[in-house]
């Protein structure tokens, strides 16, 4: 049996035990990208639950159009496809980066904070990212769920560096990763009450607390993140003493001082 095989069958009688859901697992050594991939799946008539595993990706994507650097071997690079009709990309994506925090710290013994909406850091910088998406098939909505978590990746004379860092552990626990992360997904989405799960979000935010500047629109404003809504929106408040609240859609946020 090839490894790909057996990695597949492995995560699959995994997930199974784990979830009681059958899912179809692939496992790639090079793609353009897991969540690309999910979706051409779910267009080609492909069911869910599926899940889409690479060692590498040249197109890796995040939120707003932005690329994740995935080079070969060194991260888990992770798509969910999910038969989930909910168009609120906010509460999947805080979901999904409760999920991914429980499952590293599970798996690789590394407790990060989640910058909202949808990063995980380690100290000041980030080492995992979260992407929702939704995919219309012949007028039904299907939802990808994508991660990627820095495993041993370095950033040295990269754009990255200074910016971005890895768990620093061993790419062998990229396959237990994987599944501890979909059961965990599982979990948050279809068995644990949402408000327990935007409460597991907020206690572990590094934003909520610390002076945040954001731009909206093409407008710069600057404030105190103050707490998160039950619909997983961010309160700030803004230096004139209003308060705003942030959502989704192109916003940019960034805390101030180098503060994460």
């Amino acid at each position: 049996m090839s490894e790909e095989k057996r990695i597949k069958r492995q995560i699959e009688k995994e997930l199974r035990r784990n979830t009681g859901l059958d899912f179809d697992v692939f496992c790639f050594d090079l793609i353009d990208s897991t969540n690309t991939e999910a979706r051409r799946y779910a267009l080609s008539g492909g069911s869910a639950p599926a899940v889409f595993i690479a060692k590498e990706q040249s197109a890796g994507r995040g939120r707003m159009g932005r690329s994740f650097y995935s080079p070969k071997a060194t991260g888990l690079y992770l798509s969910v496809l999910l038969d989930i009709q909910s168009d609120d990309a906010v509460r999947l994506t805080t979901s999904a980066a409760v999920a991914a925090r429980r499952a590293v710290l599970r798996t690789a013994n590394v407790d990060l904070k989640i910058k909202w909406v949808n990063d995980l850091y380690l100290l000041d910088k980030k080492v995992a990212g979260i992407l929702a998406e939704s995919i219309f098939v012949e007028g039904r909505r299907l939802t990808v769920l994508g991660a990627g978590i820095n495993l041993c990746t370095e950033f040295g004379s990269t754009e990255l560096e200074g910016i971005a860092d890895s768990l620093g552990v061993s790419e062998d626990i990229r396959i237990p990763l994987a599944s501890a992360l979909v059961c965990e997904l599982c979990s948050v989405l279809f068995r644990e009450p949402p408000a327990d799960v935007i409460n597991e979000y907020r206690e572990n935010s590094c934003v909520i607390g610390k002076p945040v500047v954001f731009t909206e629109n093409g407008n710069e404003f600057s404030g105190k993140a103050v707490d998160i809504t039950e619909q997983g929106h961010l309160r700030i408040l803004l230096s004139d003493g209003q308060e705003k609240i942030l959502s989704s859609g192109e916003i940019s946020l960034r805390v101030r001082n180098g503060e994460n």
